[in-house]
């Protein structure tokens, strides 16, 4: 994209209001930000906590703060999510033998994505809220959360209970620049820019991801075998669809007539994964 000044398509697609991964970082902030100043839809934000070492995660906060003066509180909500019941389940527990089985280390960081998205799924099927959207940023594609065929699968995933996934910066190829300028015109707390990309104040640094040290102080950037990501994430969607699944036979609800209710907002009837 050129501006953002105007609208990006993703947002004037949007039926309802939206859930976001949220770090307080760069990225999830203009994600939130692009779809609250509209007015039209409000931004559920999910600040995570995997329970294995995440510091200074309360900082998300302060720019949580700046985004809901800027829009107006009513268009903005904010929680921390605990996910390491459900995380322990599809990482944590099996990260060793996931390791000779997959043949890399990046199991940790896409259980942890894995766990997120399924309790805002929860989240989003009990509230009637019809999307999901992850601040996976241009130039970032390397990530295993970010990448092509992560970002694929997470729609399927999201699609089954007809719930529409996106990655909206790289859909629109909205671009690190473009997203400082933005925040900054509008006031928000972006944090204190570091090593180009990187920031800090503005959210966490989970200690599991310190394998990635090399990337951040050095921009050298791991790569990820896009087969195995596959593998991986196939092998343990049984284990977040049976959580969804207990999650609302625990409460005494109906899981599928929640799956009606969304499929019949967003016309999405689901994928086969």
């Amino acid at each position: 994209m050129n501006s953002l000044l105007d609208t990006p398509p993703f947002v004037n697609a949007l039926v309802g209001d939206a859930s976001i991964a949220y770090s307080g970082g760069l990225d999830s902030t203009t994600v939130a930000y692009l779809i609250a100043r509209e007015g039209r839809h409000k931004v559920h934000l999910h600040t995570l906590d995997h329970g294995y070492g995440y510091p200074f995660n309360r900082w998300a906060r302060r720019t949580y703060k700046t985004l809901a003066k800027a829009v107006g509180q009513h268009q903005v909500s904010h929680q921390f999510v605990r996910t390491k019941d459900l995380f322990d389940m599809v990482a944590m527990r099996s990260i060793v033998a996931d390791r000779k089985r997959y043949g890399q280390w990046f199991g940790c960081c896409l259980g942890c994505t894995m766990a997120v998205v399924s309790k805002m799924i929860v989240y989003n099927l009990r509230k009637g809220i019809p999307h999901i959207l992850f601040g996976s940023s241009v130039g970032g594609e390397y990530a295993v959360m970010s990448k092509q065929v992560t970002v694929k699968l997470q729609q399927e995933f999201c699609a089954t209970y007809g719930i529409d996934y996106r990655a909206p910066l790289l859909e629109n190829n909205i671009v690190k620049e473009q997203e400082r300028s933005l925040l900054d015109a509008a006031g928000i707390y972006r944090g204190i820019r570091f090593l180009d990309k990187h920031s800090f104040g503005n959210q966490g640094y989970c200690l599991l991801s310190l394998q990635h040290l090399p990337d951040v102080l050095f921009n050298v950037h791991p790569e990820y075998d896009s087969d195995l990501v596959e593998a991986f994430y196939r092998d343990k969607l049984p284990i977040c669809q049976d959580y969804i699944r207990s999650q609302f036979a625990a409460g005494g609800q109906n899981l599928d007539d929640a799956i009606t209710a969304m499929r019949e907002r967003t016309g999405i009837t689901g994928v086969s994964l």
